[in-house]
């Protein structure tokens, strides 16, 4: 005798599914509204719209199949990116969750944006991406016939230019009292790395004779290519600090001994912020290094491979603060022009 469909909590999604006639269904999170939708589908109302199409997913479905997909190839953070967005949409189409897949809408995306005011221009068009691209990777499987929500129009993301300048860095140090984040704060400085790097930096990877960090392309972001950080005299005097006769753990730890945490991070720049009167963050080091690296005449490839970019791309269009620098590009002309023709 076949078993009577019930309602389950999966903990790992944080939402309540329920499997019928071989169909998965998510139910949401809330117990309640979970099982008015479960009835609903055993009923087979017509307004429950429980009964996908012929050919295809519902939209839960496929967003379904795209996070156990995530889950199993893409890092933790990144599945908890998906799965934070793609369940707020969801708790917010409700009932049309049950659709099938190519009648979601773009009204449905952006109606669904228009609910969180609260939501600057960047956290918006991650929102629209985050859900978009799960749509994309079910029609290049053959999951669906079409991409419905191809077509949202994504705001454009607001670039953070707010690089340190030396002089707004040594009066945020002066302002940090304890030597656990002093030392995370001056290695980004004087090295240019990606914030998460510094956090997860550990004892293995560093190599004192070679002046570097060495990440291998399995830990370091994209898992293509070695991730060299080289030291300068400063950071190197940072990393033999930090290592005190360790051979294993993270290399920058907090005044309790512990790993850093990204939120830990930005509750201290919260603190500064209050000291400074300006608020500052992790990543504005890595592009007043950039900028810094500039003006001292390095050009975008140089500093593109001290940073760990591929090429010099991402030099010459995110870090589009160098403009700013008029007193630089004043004396860059001058040189041109005095230079024996």
């Amino acid at each position: 005798m076949a078993r009577t469909p019930k309602p389950w909590f999966r903990e790992d999604r944080q939402a309540w599914f329920v499997t019928i006639n071989g169909q998965r269904y998510n139910l949401g999170p809330d117990k309640e509204e979970a099982t008015r939708l479960f009835h609903q589908m055993m009923a087979k109302k017509p307004e429950a719209k429980s009964v996908p199409a012929a050919d295809g997913l519902t939209v839960a479905e496929v967003y379904d199949k795209f996070l156990s997909w995530c889950r199993q190839h893409r890092e933790p953070l990144t599945y908890k990116g998906y799965h934070e967005f793609i369940q707020s949409l969801l708790d917010h189409l409700k009932d049309d969750a049950l659709l099938p897949a190519t009648e979601l809408r773009p009204f449905h995306i952006s109606e669904w944006v228009d609910k969180h005011p609260q939501w600057g221009p960047t956290r918006r068009r991650n929102a629209i991406i985050h859900t978009q691209r799960p749509f994309n990777w079910a029609y290049k499987l053959g999951y669906i016939r079409d991409n419905p929500i191809r077509h949202v129009e994504k705001p454009q993301a607001r670039r953070r230019e707010n690089p340190v300048s030396p002089q707004d860095f040594e009066t945020i140090l002066a302002k940090v009292k304890d030597d656990a984040f002093r030392d995370l704060l001056l290695f980004a400085w004087e090295t240019g790395c990606r914030p998460q790097e510094a956090r997860h930096i550990e004892a293995k990877h560093v190599k004192l004779d070679d002046r570097r960090i060495e990440i291998p392309p399995a830990e370091a972001k994209g898992r293509k290519r070695w991730r060299l950080i080289r030291l300068t005299d400063t950071a190197l005097a940072v990393v033999q600090k930090r290592l005190a006769g360790r051979r294993e753990g993270k290399l920058f730890l907090n005044t309790k001994g512990k790993p850093w945490q990204a939120q830990a991070i930005v509750c201290r720049f919260q603190r500064l912020k209050e000291k400074l009167g300006k608020a500052w963050a992790a990543y504005d080091f890595r592009h007043g290094f950039a900028q810094k690296m500039l003006e001292s005449g390095a050009d975008m490839t140089e500093v593109a491979a001290l940073m760990g970019h591929a090429n010099a791309v991402m030099i010459s269009t995110v870090y589009s603060h160098m403009d700013r620098a008029e007193d630089h590009l004043a004396e860059v002309l001058k040189k041109a022009s005095d230079s024996p023709k």
